[in-house]
């Protein structure tokens, strides 16, 4: 089925709203499909911590990070490890190396470069690992499932994942996006739809209801599914946070990772401990996913 709704999410693998954004983002893709396509564009969030200012949050500096890294947890339900912060020593810390080595993922394919940004959030931001330095790259992009390493390495190198992060910016500029995340909803179904024609720009962190509410009136005959089986999900999208899970059955925190507690003890789901939460794993050996599951109904 070809998409009715484009959304381009301005993003740095970095941004901890973004990270707070992606129980959100989930759920969107789990109810409505391939209906709605997500494409990434990335922000540069920091270019020079030596020149860099958050205006909204007064940070200037590293240190100035990890309250904010905390706030953000603490509100979001996501697991997040702020100390990170306190181990980078360079006055010139840039996300901007992250982003290049997103972007060239994102040139071998969309399933491609999601994967590698997923994975480079995880890290940075539950692992407290420094996805800026290239060794760490190499790292993390050994375990992304398809990745062509070699050619990921040349696009790195011959400057053509650079020049495909600039031209990331350049649309930044053209739309005035400054901060992360935003959200540009655009209808792009066969079919005329009244009023859908002007696309729709959502900035900064929102409930799900927010972003459900613009698809719905760009597209109000797109269709919603129920959420799959656990199992397969967590085969699909790979390790999800309990906040994450908990967004896409529309359940609360606690009876969520109660829920995914009782599969752990029935050997259908394994947990990945971190701080401030725990991701939740296919087991190594792996069932055939369930038709349903009573305990992940609202």
């Amino acid at each position: 089925m070809a998409s009715r709704v484009e959304v381009t999410y301005f993003t740095d693998p970095y941004c901890s709203w973004c990270w707070a954004t992606e129980p959100m983002l989930y759920r969107m893709r789990e109810t409505f499909r391939d209906q709605v396509r997500i494409r990434y564009v990335m922000g540069g969030l920091v270019r020079d911590m030596a020149e860099f200012y958050d205006a909204l949050n007064d940070i200037r500096t590293a240190a100035q990070v990890v309250p904010h890294w905390r706030m953000v947890s603490q509100r979001s339900g996501q697991p997040i490890d702020e100390g990170l912060w306190l181990e980078l020593d360079d006055p010139h810390f840039s996300t901007w190396p992250a982003c290049i080595a997103v972007k060239a993922a994102f040139l071998q394919g969309e399933e491609i470069g999601e994967r590698l940004l997923r994975r480079f959030r995880r890290a940075a931001l539950t692992e407290r690992r420094n996805i800026s330095q290239r060794e760490v790259q190499e790292e993390l992009a050994r375990e992304v499932e398809g990745l062509d390493l070699a050619r990921w390495r040349v696009d790195l190198e011959n400057g053509r994942a650079a020049r495909a992060f600039e031209e990331d910016l350049e649309e930044c500029r053209r739309y005035g996006v400054t901060g992360f995340p935003t959200l540009l909803f655009r209808y792009v179904g066969s079919v005329a739809v009244p009023g859908a024609q002007r696309p729709v720009l959502v900035v900064g962190h929102r409930a799900y209801a927010t972003y459900r509410e613009v698809l719905r009136r760009l597209a109000p005959t797109l269709k919603e599914h129920p959420p799959r089986a656990i199992e397969e999900l967590l085969r699909i999208y790979g390790p999800l946070t309990t906040r994450e899970l908990a967004e896409i059955y529309g359940r609360d925190l606690p009876g969520m990772r109660e829920a995914m507690e009782a599969l752990e003890r029935e050997g259908r789901a394994r947990r990945i401990p971190v701080p401030g939460g725990e991701f939740w794993a296919s087991p190594t050996a792996s069932p055939e996913p369930a038709e349903s599951d009573p305990r992940l109904q609202n």
